[in-house]
């Protein structure tokens, strides 16, 4: 996704202040990338929030100049449009998704350790489909609190800035993340098992 996308809808006049834009969010937007896709788990819905929240930070480029950090705070802003979304989705009957990112296979299959023999590298890939499906199954809040910290390596008041809720409420929404994913996993273990 390129950030100076946007300076070909500005105005001439503009055209530094879109070039400032780029240059203080380009690095930031793989990672703003990432964490939407793994929120989301959709192409598509990753590239519109993404883009959404761009549009949405453009008019703030003083308040950008400003920030120490602005990861964790596009981050915030990010979250916060995510949620606005959720909720207009649910009121929705119908949602539709897309595949992973083609690159998704590749990163998949880097894990997957190429000096195994075939029952491994079977048991390996059977084991990361469980993962992902698990994964799927899990509520957009504990894809969010998981992906953010145990992914990204966000500490926990980190989170609770970037997300806006108490250290304590955030705390009990990773344990449960984490208990819904265990049991997501065994869940399908024991299927997996049943159809073999």
């Amino acid at each position: 996704m390129e950030v100076m996308v946007l300076q070909k809808r500005t105005r001439p006049s503009h055209a530094n202040a879109a070039a400032e834009f780029d240059h203080l969010l380009r690095e930031h937007v793989p990672a703003l990338y990432r964490a939407a896709y793994r929120w989301t788990g959709a192409v598509d819905r990753a590239e519109d929030l993404v883009q959404e929240l761009l549009v949405r930070l453009y008019p703030k480029l003083d308040e950008l100049r400003g920030l120490d950090r602005i990861r964790p705070w596009a981050l915030r802003v990010m979250y916060r449009i995510f949620v606005d979304q959720v909720r207009r989705e649910r009121s929705s009957p119908v949602q539709f998704g897309s595949d992973p990112p083609d690159d998704s296979e590749e990163e998949a299959q880097e894990l997957i350790d190429q000096s195994a023999g075939p029952a491994e590298l079977l048991e390996q890939e059977l084991t990361q489909d469980r993962v992902l499906v698990a994964w799927e199954r899990l509520s957009e809040e504990h894809r969010v609190v998981l992906s953010m910290h145990d992914i990204e390596d966000y500490s926990l008041p980190e989170l609770a800035q970037i997300m806006d809720v108490p250290l304590g409420t955030l705390k009990s929404r990773l344990h449960r993340a984490r208990a819904k994913l265990k049991d997501l996993l065994a869940t399908e273990r024991i299927s997996h098992l049943d159809r073999v």
